[in-house]
């Protein structure tokens, strides 16, 4: 009677624990970027949301200083792909201001910044 308790409380121990996958969602993912040639500068960004049906509004703003240079928007399922490009002095830094939302709910925007050497 003993090692039957035993085996069953081992087997109860394990299955509580078992992690519950199904109940953590993934982290939705924002990837801007800024690559630049000569006075050419393409913008880049993805965006992959937690699920296959989630809707995905974005714009897409290239900055320099207090200076808005260009604006995109886009809008896609589960992932969204954008690349955009402007003409840019050398010297300059400049920031790339991605304003996202999914499935209509406003999400902290995420930025990039770099310099044309």
């Amino acid at each position: 009677m003993k090692k039957r308790f035993v085996a069953v409380f081992f087997v109860i121990s394990m299955l509580l624990m078992l992690p519950a996958h199904a109940a953590t969602a993934r982290a939705i993912v924002v990837a801007p970027s800024i690559k630049f040639d000569g006075t050419t500068a393409t913008c880049y960004v993805t965006i992959s949301a937690d699920r296959p049906a989630d809707k995905i509004s974005a714009s897409m703003e290239l900055w320099q200083g207090n200076t808005l240079i260009d604006s995109w928007t886009g809008s896609g399922t589960w992932t969204l792909k954008m690349e955009k490009t402007a003409t840019v002095a050398k010297g300059k830094t400049y920031d790339l201001v991605i304003n996202y939302s999914v499935n209509g709910v406003e999400k902290t925007p995420v930025s990039t910044s770099r310099t044309n050497k």
